[in-house]
């Protein structure tokens, strides 16, 4: 009897501890991109040799609580996180949302990995910058937002663009179509319609997917 509470208890400690590498490893991979620990990473966690943090990997993967081949770790939180990255790069000016400037000869200051999910699953050249002005603050986008855009020269109706008015320089604007063809809007219901028009006359640079504030 004895020996069987102790065969009992040794169970349900080897359990115990299989739970929380599980937990280990979860939480290791949410701080972390997505990326698992290292077999020595969870062997010094747990006081354990190499060897030994590997027997419970392969234990864990029997018990379904993880997938364990070729020494790379899969859970189902991990799952969740994994995903594609795109590069987005920064701007080093400022997108109009008012009356266009010459900003055309804005470069990258720098370039850093987003989860693709951020722009919508898409692949493309993305890039991120200021917004100035108040002309779209009615679509939700204020003086000092930046905005993530998606370089495309294709827009639908009603997509926010980057658009370069020809001679005038580069602005953020609402993208309509009438009987006369495209047209660029500004979304400020306090301006008049003549103030609110942009014209006919331009180029889309990009597509807006996101739109970033300040806390």
């Amino acid at each position: 009897m004895m020996k069987g509470c102790y065969s009992m208890a040794m169970r349900q400690a080897t359990k115990d501890k299989l739970e929380r590498m599980k937990e280990f490893i979860d939480n290791y991979a949410l701080e972390n991109m997505g990326q698992p620990p290292s077999t020595r990473e969870i062997g010094a966690e747990f006081g354990m040799a190499n060897v030994s943090a590997y027997r419970f990997l392969q234990k864990m993967a029997e018990l379904g609580m993880i997938e364990y081949e070729n020494g790379e770790i899969r859970t189902d939180v991990i799952d969740r996180i994994t995903c594609r990255m795109e590069m987005l790069g920064t701007l080093d000016s400022e997108v109009p949302a008012g009356t266009p400037d010459m900003v055309d000869d804005a470069h990258v200051e720098r370039y850093f990995p987003i989860p693709s999910a951020l722009v919508n699953d898409m692949t493309g050249k993305f890039y991120m910058m200021k917004v100035k002005g108040e002309s779209m603050v009615d679509a939700g986008i204020d003086d000092g937002d930046y905005v993530i855009f998606r370089e495309d020269n294709l827009p639908h109706v009603n997509d926010i663009v980057v658009a370069f008015v020809m001679n005038e320089g580069n602005t953020l604007k609402r993208f309509c179509k009438d009987k006369r063809g495209p047209y660029l809007w500004a979304e400020n219901e306090s301006w008049t319609r003549k103030e609110r028009y942009f014209g006919r006359k331009f180029k889309v640079m990009g597509i807006v997917l996101k739109i970033i504030k300040d806390a």
